[in-house]
């Protein structure tokens, strides 16, 4: 028997039923931060160290531990499911 479901849900719903954190202001904030450095022709910009500012900030999100955990466990059922086919 083959069953299909379909659901008609927003990713911000989708977030919020699962708990996880809305990074929406975060992803605002870095896109802008990234904008303003790239007009401003500044000289040694490094993306990867502003990025790292940033996910730094958001170790403090609530949700993010659940969010790491549902990321561990679809690794390791992945890599399950490799090993066995």
């Amino acid at each position: 028997m083959k069953v299909s479901l379909e659901f008609d849900i927003s990713p911000k719903e989708v977030r919020q039923v699962l708990g996880l954190p809305d990074i929406e202001q975060l992803q605002a904030d870095v896109i802008a931060a990234i904008r303003e450095r790239m007009a401003a022709g500044v000289e040694g910009f490094d993306p990867l160290s502003l990025m790292r500012s940033f996910f730094s900030a958001a170790q403090n999100f609530p949700g993010l531990e659940t969010l790491q955990k549902l990321l561990r466990q679809a690794t390791r059922a992945g890599g399950g499911a490799a090993k066995a086919g």
